[in-house]
């Protein structure tokens, strides 16, 4: 009971003994919503929330949301009474207003692997951070890739996942906390094929840009600043940017817009349900003879009915003749196709489940929280013995729905088609924009067709914009940001407050950090590296600015800038650079 703090310590209490007095400097809190027995609609939360007894503060119907807050705030505030010399990193699944104080990422959730799945990751993420919790995530590739309309249950092998995995993961570069996570197949990064060299470069592009995304991280911290941003925070009087879902700010100088379909390889269609139409009883009536036990081994038989196709979705209570917490289903019939070829089961539902065909269980190539079975050759017309049972041992949703593919989806699969390696990407008004990848210069209030191949995403810099970029480096710590590569953008004013620190521990908080402010007057040509202000343990006292008037084929792209335009030795006093 999270709103209890005598049970908030019980649970401090031994994570400390048990997790972090082993060196656990990173904590992940699943299931904070809380989790309400595979609640998967908003209807079956409402009705198993009302049925769940009042914890410390009430009602679970009326505080509930509030719950994710209260764990990670409460575990954050033991984790600081212990130490001031090591961060606090939650990451958890669910938000409250007030939980960025508990230094608390939140993920999306455990999410298929479909195309429209991903797409909405964009909203979702930009909606979140707008709403004023500033760290967001997602599972790159997919929590599941068979499973909650996931279609991938051939495995993470097969170049339509590897495609898919690989626009996500250009996504994730820009999101405020960059994470590949999943099950049932490798995430690492050697793992794609033909897709690895551009992981890769995404990687080290994510590597470069920390000097900017670290300086934008303490303006969260200092002023509640936004990183990943929706245009119309910046974009206020372009109402044309209002609508827009699949493209955002990542911080003041980057417009991401990942590409949400698939270019090279058509991902395998979803399966549909097994109608009625294909279904006989033994006596040859419509449906299956279905058989429903109120215990988990089919003994006490309770209710005998005939069911016109297998589709058990009890998401708002359970009928009378099972229990609330074990049951047990067998169907059995005739299963008469309509055509002849390849054919394939998919069985959604979470308990134990098997499936007979002519006497035979049918063995699966894909488990999960949903099942595929092997191909089957099944022929149109004919009568194959047909059956299907399943058991269940939890209390609360339950559902038991038959699917499959059929030789028309399996032919539709194989279609191809050549699509354009583009996307459409509107250029808000009021302002010039640079391709990231070769300098072009563009105006804003129009719509482009941009290049999108495999090996990039749309990525456009404002004018004006002012980018710090470190060094190729393997791990966040490996070296200090030196040389620092500094891309000015021209065609409008800009600033830019290059913050460092000891990168963890709280000692920012006594002030123990430094800033250099950066200003470009674009009408002078003039960059501006301001007297730095504070000091910190360790704190370089000479740096290498290497400065880079970015333009059409200079100064672009992830590869450091060979020839910059000033080589400038800095000692923490001001210098005026002219361009």
């Amino acid at each position: 009971d999270a709103y209890n703090p005598a049970a908030n310590d019980l649970f401090w209490k031994h994570a400390k003994k048990g997790l972090y007095a082993d060196g656990i400097d990173a904590w992940w809190f699943d299931s904070t919503e809380p989790d309400v027995i595979n609640a998967l609609t908003k209807e079956s939360s409402e009705y198993e929330l009302k049925r769940m007894e009042n914890n410390f503060a009430g009602s679970f119907a009326k505080y509930l949301n509030p719950y994710s807050l209260r764990i990670t705030e409460d575990f954050y505030k033991n984790l600081r009474k212990e130490s001031d010399q090591q961060r606090v990193y939650i990451l958890t699944r669910s938000t409250f207003a007030g939980q960025q104080r508990a230094a608390a990422t939140t993920w999306s959730g455990d999410i298929g692997a479909n195309w429209t799945v991903f797409k909405h990751q964009i909203p979702a993420g930009v909606n979140h951070c707008m709403s004023g919790i500033p760290y967001w995530t997602f599972d790159i590739g997919a929590f599941v890739i068979g499973s909650y309309e996931g279609v991938f249950s051939n495995g993470g092998k097969d170049p339509a996942y590897q495609e898919f995995y690989t626009r996500m993961f250009q996504f994730g570069t820009f999101c405020p906390v960059f994470r590949s996570h999943g099950s049932e197949t490798p995430r690492e990064i050697w793992e794609f094929g033909k897709f690895t060299p551009t992981l890769i470069n995404f990687d080290n592009l994510r590597y470069r840009l920390l000097p900017y995304i670290y300086s934008l991280a303490h303006n969260i911290t200092a002023n509640g600043y936004t990183l990943m941003r929706g245009l119309p925070m910046d974009f206020t009087s372009d109402r044309k940017t209002y609508s827009l879902e699949d493209q955002f700010m990542f911080g003041p100088a980057l417009m991401v817009c990942p590409v949400t379909e698939y270019m090279l390889h058509r991902p395998p269609e979803a399966s549909i349900p097994v109608s009625a139409e294909y279904f006989r009883t033994n006596d040859d009536k419509p449906g299956l003879a279905a058989k429903y036990y109120n215990d988990a081994q089919f003994k006490n038989l309770t209710l005998e009915r005939i069911d016109s196709t297998i589709n058990i979705f009890w998401y708002t209570g359970r009928p009378s003749y099972v229990t609330d917490s074990t049951l047990s289903i067998r169907w059995e019939g005739k299963l008469v196709p309509t055509q002849t070829g390849k054919h394939q089961f998919h069985i959604k539902c979470f308990g134990p489940k098997k499936i007979y065909l002519d006497g035979k269980e049918l063995p699966y190539i894909y488990q999960s929280t949903e099942v595929y079975t092997e191909y089957v050759e099944l022929t149109a017309g004919k009568e194959y013995r047909f059956a299907l049972e399943t058991q269940n041992f939890t209390a609360g949703a339950l559902r038991v729905q038959l699917f499959w593919k059929t030789p028309e989806i399996f032919a539709k699969e194989k279609t191809s088609e050549q699509r354009k390696q583009t996307r459409t990407v509107y250029l808000p008004a009021g302002h010039q924009w640079f391709d990231f990848w070769t300098g072009e210069m563009l105006n804003g209030g129009q719509e482009i067709i941009a290049d999108a191949p495999i090996e990039k995403i749309p990525l456009l810099v404002k004018a004006g914009s002012i980018i710090p970029m470190g060094p190729f480096i393997q791990y966040a710590a490996e070296k200090p940001a030196d040389p620092l590569e500094v891309r000015i953008y021209p065609g409008a004013d800009g600033s830019f407050q290059f913050y460092e620190d000891e990168n963890d521990n709280y000692n920012y908080e006594k002030g123990l950090f430094s800033t250099i402010e950066l200003n470009w007057n674009d009408a002078a040509k003039q960059l501006t590296l301001g007297a730095r202000q504070g000091s910190f343990p360790g704190m370089p006292e000479v740096r290498s600015f290497h400065l880079i008037l970015a333009g059409k084929d200079y100064g672009r792209g992830i590869g450091t800038t060979e020839k910059p335009n000033h080589i400038i030795r800095y000692t923490g006093t001001q210098q005026v650079v002219q361009f």
